[in-house]
């Protein structure tokens, strides 16, 4: 399709509708997995402002418009247009009666306009918002991850912080713009301006934001050097391992607190050195969100591989810090029947839900501690995985993630698994002190190996409405 021929076409039909004098502006953005777009509709400018109060009939989008043929074709239009450019860029739309009908790329300039239009709609009497948006690139997808926060300033004083960044569509296209280098976008907000500010500026476009972060370590408190090490600042990170270096015996603590983490999502002859590597971002400390680990439930609902992963290993690694996972798989395995096997898991259970508390006390001011501090008191009554690729190999990880969904709990826990790809529960489901329930939608129904010297009884069914089922395995080395 001759994308412009189309656009001069429509306009030959709605250009005797427009009014003289007056340009209107839509911008669309194309999605990253190349299906879909999102933007906004048609405005005019008005004192400064994106007003939307006299836009022509066809320019409309609204649901009662959508059959209307002139709205529909122009939809159509501008969709076909938006999915064929670049992920992420904006897309802008402009017609008037004098210019006609046309579609163009967002200059770095036009993306901050458009940004500070819709920043300040948002932005009631006699406040202010400080936004922050960190920006990093996702190697699997190509889209920039955008993980933010902002801050709410009243006239009485009060400040308000919340997560998220309503300015995440600018930030990927300036991601794009500055060639993959943009790292952090920074807005102050009123109802009547908005100043952006990126690292690095974009040249001739935005001043360049300056982290003053005060790098002002006491070295004298351990929970001082914690606090450094859990900024998600690269300096400050770095400070801090430079204190664990010159203090050995501080050193072996935070070796205790984080090492089982570094190395398991570094790799097993990494050290405190490795810390950068191993920490949780920003994007991943949401996965541990209220959104997931709701109460008496862990969602791990359309998680991809990646963020299923990190959820598991940051979870197994708490539990093997604190539990040798293999001496433990050797003492259930020893076991000659329920009571034995319930004693082995509930002291297990204890020293671990102690460590991980005594730990997060140390310093529980970040993230660190207050996962932990989750972790330690969420009781797991049921486990969701629906469009879930919980594709993860047999691992000591894994395992220790097993282990760790009856820490709180003493009755079985519902495993609701719904269009899912799930290739192992590892021997670590048997092991629970009261077996799971599991239900199958969709998925294939797969129960991992039995290894324990008695018969368990594990129940199971085939969709949420499907009869109850018995499987109870031979006890191992019986044929």
């Amino acid at each position: 399709m001759d994308f412009q021929q189309e656009l001069n076409e429509i306009f030959e039909i709605i250009k005797d509708t427009l009014p003289a004098g007056v340009e209107f502006t839509a911008y669309s953005i194309p999605s990253y997995s190349g299906h879909g777009t999102s933007g906004k509709s048609y405005f005019t400018l008005v004192d400064g402002k994106a007003n939307r109060d006299a836009i022509p009939e066809a320019l409309k989008d609204g649901s009662e418009y959508r059959r209307i043929e002139i709205n529909r074709r122009i939809n159509d239009a501008k969709f076909d247009i938006t999915v064929a450019q670049e992920p992420g860029r904006f897309v802008i739309f402009s017609v008037s009666k004098e210019n006609g009908y046309t579609y163009r790329i967002a200059t770095p300039e036009e993306l901050v306009q458009l940004t500070k239009l819709e920043l300040i709609k948002f932005v009631d009497p006699g406040t202010r918002k400080e936004i922050f948006a960190e920006v990093a690139p996702d190697k699997k997808t190509g889209k920039p991850d955008v993980v933010g926060r902002q801050k709410i300033y009243y006239e009485n004083g009060e400040v308000k912080e919340y997560t998220g960044a309503p300015i995440s569509d600018f930030a990927r296209a300036a991601f794009h713009a500055l060639d993959e280098k943009l790292k952090l976008v920074y807005a102050l907000v009123t109802e009547t301006d908005a100043i952006i500010k990126t690292s690095p500026a974009i040249p001739g476009v935005t001043e360049l934001y300056e982290f003053n972060e005060d790098l002002t370590l006491d070295v004298s408190k351990i929970e001082n050097i914690y606090e450094f090490l859990e900024s998600f600042n690269e300096a400050k990170i770095e400070k801090g391992i430079e204190a664990l270096e010159a203090n050995p015996e501080f050193k072996a603590k935070a070796e205790k607190r984080y090492g089982q983490l570094i190395k398991t999502r570094v790799g097993q002859d990494a050290g405190i050195e490795s810390f950068e590597k191993a920490a949780l971002s920003r994007k991943e400390v949401e996965l541990f969100s209220d959104w997931h680990f709701a109460e008496n439930v862990i969602s791990l609902s359309r998680m991809d591989e990646d963020e299923c992963r990190t959820v598991v290993d940051f979870i197994g690694s708490l539990v093997m810090s604190y539990l040798d996972i293999h001496e433990f798989k050797e003492q259930m395995e020893a076991t000659e029947n329920e009571m034995e096997l319930r004693e082995v898991y509930h002291s297990a259970a204890q020293k671990v839900k102690t460590g991980i508390l005594d730990e997060a006390n140390v310093y529980g001011g970040s993230w660190f501690g207050e996962i932990s501090t989750l972790l330690a008191n969420h009781k797991v009554e049921k486990l969701m995985l629906e469009k879930t690729h919980f594709k993860l190999e047999n691992n000591d990880a894994l395992k220790a993630f097993m282990f760790y969904l009856n820490l709180n709990n003493g009755i079985s826990i519902y495993f609701d698994i719904y269009q899912s790809y799930l290739y192992n529960l590892t021997e670590f489901f048997w092991f629970s002190p009261t077996l799971p329930r599991t239900a199958w939608g969709e998925t294939d129904f797969v129960l991992p190996e039995f290894t324990l010297k008695f018969r368990r009884k594990a129940f199971y069914r085939i969709n949420d409405d499907g009869e109850w089922l018995r499987k109870s395995p031979k006890p191992a080395g019986v044929e």
